[in-house]
This record gives structure tokens, sequence and C-alpha cells, in this order.
């Protein structure tokens, strides 16, 4: 995905552990502004290079552990190539204690079992730090080389360990992540539903250029991230930023408080891990 530098940076502390302080609609509704008349600038770029540590290093995971499937072939997305092969892929297996697992398939490009399990063990955890809600949809998580940017559809997400060394010097693995999930799990029963439709409408703004430029394939995943930090994380988005969202897409994040409200499909249970 095209994801330009954002046009405001600010330093932001890292934060430890945070009790989640989860927010109703009404109450939502009622810390947010009501829509500006006319459409204003966008005061971000894209989440994708935004600084604030939404997800942190050191936020509790679902994660309980990676089991080897050996090898099989899958079929791979692949930006560099702009299109789908079949490849015969390492396969591993993440477990969850909230979701069903997710298979994490890498090109055979990275060699050996020893070097792909290190770059899928580079992802696992900080997939189990998103909602189960985001995991639930993704059945599979695709690792190439190179420095691509990411990207998300129904079910899948394919990433690039070049980009991955980028994200992580930022800081900002988990929030890509996130921003991928949401295209994974709730582009389909979301991002064109009559109530996304009418939130848009009426709030007359995007929080992000990205979303701008892209209203019905990239609003919903680029509002969801800014929606979870205000609620679930409440001190990881400056005061003057969080007011800046909230007066440009208040109708968007009450949708949101309810679509990341929902409870996440039932999972056959704790798997016995190796």
């Amino acid at each position: 995905m095209p994801y330009r530098r954002a046009d405001r940076m600010y330093p932001l502390p890292r934060h430890g552990r945070h009790r989640i302080a989860a927010l109703g609609v009404s109450a939502m509704l009622a810390a947010a502004p009501a829509p500006m008349a006319a459409s204003p600038e966008p005061p971000f770029d894209a989440t994708a290079d935004t600084v604030f540590d939404i997800i942190a290093t050191g936020d509790a995971s679902a994660f309980l552990c990676l089991e080897d499937r050996g090898r099989e072939v899958r079929q791979m997305w692949d930006k560099r190539i702009d299109g789908e092969r079949d490849l015969n892929a390492f396969l591993f297996v993440a477990h969850f204690s909230d979701s069903a697992p997710i298979d994490i398939v890498l090109n055979p490009e990275f060699g050996d079992t020893g070097s792909a399990r290190a770059e899928a063990e580079r992802y696992a955890r900080p997939l189990g730090q998103l909602p189960a809600l985001l995991r639930s949809g993704l059945r599979q998580f695709g690792i190439h080389k190179g420095d691509k940017g990411y990207h998300g559809g129904p079910g899948k997400v394919f990433v690039y360990s070049g980009k991955t060394d980028l994200r992580l010097s930022q800081d900002h693995l988990e929030e890509s992540l996130f921003h991928e999930a949401v295209h994974a799990s709730l582009d389909r029963d979301h991002a064109r539903s009559d109530d996304w439709r009418a939130a848009q409408a009426a709030d007359d703004a995007f929080v992000t250029r990205y979303a701008q430029e892209h209203p019905e394939g990239e609003d919903l995943a680029e509002t969801a991230l800014f929606a979870y930090g205000l609620i679930y994380r409440p001190g990881r988005i400056p005061p003057a930023d969080a007011a800046a969202i909230r007066a440009r897409v208040p109708a968007r994040l009450a949708v949101l408080a309810t679509i990341l409200s929902l409870p996440p499909p039932a999972h056959d249970g704790t798997p016995a891990c190796p």
C-alpha cells in the first residue's frame, strides 16, 4: 500500500500496560464535538506513518505457541510480481488463547526451516496483541522478503520482511498489523455497510489523506486504529491529536465503538502447545 510520510511528527513516550477503558457509543459521542461544516484537511497522512505507539511492545499478548507444520503448497499473493502463484511454502500455525489459530506461510526464499521460523516469530506475538475480533477472520498470514508495503484482503494478510525491519525500528509493527487485520476481518461486513456510509456522509471529513483518497477501500482500516486508541488505549494519542480526530469523524468513531465491542466468533478452545 502506498503510504506516505506523515506531515506532523510528535515525540511520544513509551507507556507501560494500560487498563482497558472501554467506552460505550453514547460516551464516545458525548466526548466528540459536532462534525465540522466544511471538509477540513486531514490531520494525518496515514496511520502507517504516525508515531503514536497505540499498541506497545510490552502489552499483553494472547499468543501461545508456534507449531511447525513443515512444507505445504500454498497460493501466495506477491506485490513484486503483481499476482499470485503456488509455492512450496514453509508452514507454521500460530495458536492463541482467545481465537482460532492462524496459518503463517513463508516464501521458500527464506531458505531453511530455522530462518523461516525466526521470521515467523517476529509476527506471532504482535498478532496476539490485536483484538481477538481482528484475528477472527485472518486465516492465512503470508511473509515474503523485500520491502513492499503490506497488503490485506478478506481472510489474508501478506507482509515483507524488509518493510517489517522499518516498522520495528519505528515501534509501529503492531499498528501496521492492526490496519491489515481490519481488511482481513472487518472490511467484508462493514466497509460498505449502510451504517458506515451514513457515518461517512455525516462526518464529511477524513482523519488521514490515505483514507480520503481511498474512501471505500481504506477509510475503515485507517479510522479503526485511531478509534481503538481512543477507546482502549487512552493517553497514547496526545490530547491535541485526540481532539482533532474526534472533531473530524465523530459519527465513524461511534460506529467503530460498536464494531470493536463485538464478541469474536467462538473457537474450539485452547490447544495443547508443543
